[in-house]
């Protein structure tokens, strides 16, 4: 890969070109022949961003379509007061303003950087032309969204049927190595703040269900550091004991 470093006081500090083996790595271009690689091969570029950088507003016109490839993304709208209304937390894998391409080229969301954050990034025109040349590329990206948001909508559901301990013990569960029951580590994505918002609690409500699951579940948060004596426990709080038995863990998202 071609690398270039930018200096500049809008938090971007690095573009990469990708090469033909690491677009073929990102499922939506797996199927693609090598001239249809090229084509987004020369349109496209491996970006880096830092913590905080505002990627695009809602209701603005697309410029460009992303996948992630490391770090964090914040999709919100905010309110006429003023208030941001958290809609979903995206990673590795997921694309990101894909929505625009069918919604007249709008944003329909804003998103922010919340962690240093490495993007595949595709001129939204390009992305067009290639969907109309080739449809299945347009049924991977529908595909890939249905199945984004249903994960989406069963969390929503299940979030409002738990309580405030068994929310954040289902994200700390999420965050457990797969296929592990016994005791882990593992590190916070992102700031505690943020992580109420995303759970839609109160901060002091956080720390109340953060003690609860110390003395439940005996897990320890050391700034970002989580050391969880049973993730079988962590299971069995959420979702119930026959569930620790039985349940198979969920791979992470991919795109």
């Amino acid at each position: 890969m071609n690398t270039s470093v930018v200096s500049a006081g809008d938090l971007v500090f690095e573009y990469v070109k990708p090469s033909p083996d690491w677009l073929r790595g990102v499922s939506l271009f797996s199927e693609l022949s090598d001239k249809d690689i090229a084509c987004f091969q020369d349109a496209s570029q491996i970006r880096t961003y830092k913590k905080g950088k505002i990627l695009y507003i809602e209701e603005e016109p697309a410029e460009y379509f992303y996948v992630i490839n490391t770090g964090w993304i914040k999709l919100f709208h905010t309110m006429p007061d003023g208030d941001e209304v958290i809609l979903d937390m995206l990673t590795t894998g997921h694309m990101v303003g894909e929505n625009a391409i069918f919604e007249q080229n709008l944003h329909t969301s804003s998103a922010q950087i919340v962690e240093d954050t490495q993007l595949l990034t595709i001129p939204s025109k390009i992305l067009k032309e290639q969907i109309c040349l080739h449809p299945a590329l347009a049924l991977g990206m529908l595909s890939s969204m249905f199945l984004h948001h249903r994960n989406h909508y069963h969390m929503l559901a299940l979030n409002a049927m738990q309580s405030a301990p068994q929310r954040v013990a289902s994200f700390l569960l999420r965050l457990c190595p797969p296929n592990i029951k016994k005791g882990t580590t593992f590190y916070l994505p992102y700031d505690k703040t943020l992580i109420a918002d995303t759970l839609g609690m109160k901060g002091a409500t956080f720390s109340r269900a953060l003690n609860i699951l110390r003395h439940e579940i005996d897990l320890n948060i050391h700034d970002t550091r989580v050391d969880v004596s049973s993730v079988e426990q962590l299971i069995k709080f959420v979702h119930g004991s026959v569930a620790a038995k039985y349940m198979p863990k969920k791979p992470g998202p991919r795109a």
